[in-house]
Formats: C-alpha cells, sequence, structure tokens
C-alpha cells in the first residue's frame, strides 16, 4: 500500500485535458457541462475518498466504492508464467477496465497494461496501467504506435477490446461491433497466445439513443461517447461476470485465413463465453 501526498496532481481535470488553445474556443457553459457529464466531482470524490491507494489497489478500491462486484469464470485456463494477448468483448465503456484491472492485479500483480479511453487514462493513480487511445477522433498522437509496440514487447500481460467502440444496439439486439485485426498481427509478430475473455452487461438505453442519433445526424463521432463516464455511474450496485476462454496459439493465425478473418473468427469465441454465465446475451 503506497500513500500519496501530492493529491492535487492525481486529481481529474477537465481543463488540463482540454489544454488552454481549446478552453479559449469553448464557452464556460459547454466546459461546466462536460465536467458534469464527465462525473469530475464524482470521480475526484472516488479518488479522493481512497487516497491511501494508487497503482493496483485503486482498481479494487474504486470498485468497492461504486459497489461493483463480479464472478470469474475459466481462471483454471490461465498460466502465471506466460504473456498473453487478452481479448475481450467491449459492452460498456468503464467496468471492464477496473474489473479487469482487479482480475489482474489478483492473478499477475502490477504487470499489465490495457488500452483506453483518454478519460480512463487521465485517473492518474491507475495511469501506469492504461495506454491512452482517443476513439473519439480518427486522429491519433503521432507516438501511439510508437506506445502500442511497446507495450506488445514488454514483459507485461496485455489486454485490448477489438472492437474498438462500445457495443450498440442494432434491431433490438445489443451487439459487439466488427473486430478489428491488429490483434492477430500484434500476436504473431511477439508470439503471444490469445485468450478470449468475456465480461456481461450493456450500457443503458439512453446511451444507445445517442448512438443512434449521432449515425442518423452522420455525426463524425459517436456523442454517446462524451457519457461514458456517466453510465460507468449508472453501474452502481450491479455485478458483473467475466469469462476466461482457452488460450488459442499465435500459431493457430497462419495463412488459411486473412487476419480481418482471424479477428472475426476470435469474435465468436467470445460470444459463446457468454453461454451459461447467467446473465443476458450481450453480443
Amino acid at each position: 500500500m503506497e500513500k500519496f501526498n501530492e493529491r492535487e496532481s492525481y486529481l481529474l481535470d477537465l481543463n488540463k485535458i482540454l489544454g488552454p488553445k481549446l478552453r479559449k474556443k469553448l464557452p464556460g457553459f459547454v466546459i461546466n457541462f462536460l465536467k458534469r457529464r464527465i462525473h469530475q466531482d464524482d470521480i475526484n470524490d472516488v479518488i479522493m475518498s481512497v487516497e491511501h491507494y494508487k497503482g493496483v489497489e485503486f482498481f479494487d478500491e474504486a470498485l468497492n466504492y461504486l459497489n461493483i462486484t463480479y464472478r470469474v469464470r475459466g481462471e483454471e485456463h490461465l498460466a502465471t508464467d506466460k504473456k498473453y494477448l487478452f481479448v475481450c468483448n467491449h459492452p460498456l465503456g468503464g467496468p471492464e477496465a477496473l474489473i479487469i484491472g482487479s482480475v489482474f492485479h489478483r492473478i499477475y500483480g502490477d504487470g499489465f497494461n490495457v488500452p483506453v479511453t483518454p478519460i480512463m487514462a487521465n485517473l492518474k493513480p491507475l495511469a501506469e496501467f492504461f495506454t491512452p487511445v482517443n476513439n473519439l477522433s480518427s486522429k491519433q498522437s503521432r507516438d501511439l504506435g510508437l506506445r502500442i509496440a511497446e507495450m506488445f514487447s514488454s514483459d507485461k500481460q496485455v489486454l485490448v477490446f477489438p472492437a474498438g467502440l462500445c457495443a450498440k444496439k442494432i434491431k433490438g439486439k445489443v451487439t459487439e461491433m466488427p473486430w478489428k485485426k491488429m490483434f492477430v498481427t500484434q500476436a504473431r509478430r511477439h508470439k503471444r497466445d490469445v485468450v478470449p475473455v468475456h465480461i456481461s452487461g450493456h450500457n443503458s438505453r439512453w446511451y444507445f439513443f445517442l448512438s443512434k442519433l449521432s449515425k442518423f445526424l452522420r455525426l463524425k463521432i459517436n456523442i454517446g461517447m462524451l457519457y461514458l463516464v456517466d453510465e460507468l455511474f449508472k453501474q452502481r450496485g450491479n455485478e458483473f461476470v467475466i469469462t476466461f476462454g482457452e488460450p488459442v496459439p499465435y500459431t493457430t493465425f497462419d495463412k488459411s485465413k486473412t487476419d480481418l478473418e482471424w479477428a472475426a473468427v476470435m469474435r465468436e469465441r467470445v460470444k459463446l463465453l457468454a453461454e451459461g454465465n447467467g446473465c443476458e446475451p450481450n453480443m
């Protein structure tokens, strides 16, 4: 347990995230609205309430604060002496990172890394475990490729959400978005066996409405993404189920299929992991 004294440096500050140039362009009422939507005060309350903790211990304390619990299935498939690439469905946008962090903390200590949204990445007590990926824009920082390469070549366990975006509701059914092929390429390049992971749960009707509205208005971004922290706090008191499947050897991903086709195969394998978890299907 490590206590940190410079508490202000660990608090979420939207003004710092936006930067001076963007702050000048946005009216004050817009910035205040965004602060409410990302629950800046609530998140800082979490940080202040568990200020004696940082690093891996913060995952459990944050879940306790939110009264979010989970059950684990398939842990027997995991070895502690191997480097894996975990691939997971993306039903929620916030609880996944905290739950996975809690499970990995118990199994692997502090040896793991997870790509997350910029807001999650700005949770300073957890920053060392997160690689920020901006899903609100197609433009990424210049050094993102380098950070991703360092992440996969490290000795740490790596978990990715190949869909990139949270699940959407299509024709009345919560559906995982098609998976990108990047993890297949990286698994083969860095000789990491791939572990399929499924997490139960889904976002609110309001989030799905905003996602559909974004598509209807032909917006370049999904405005529902701005409400993902709001969705996190809506999950207070809920229980989730995280299921690990058997590792798939990286040599499986041969030339019999394209990398994109292999990604689709793994997506379906993750979908099957939901069977028997006692929860409503979310893929």
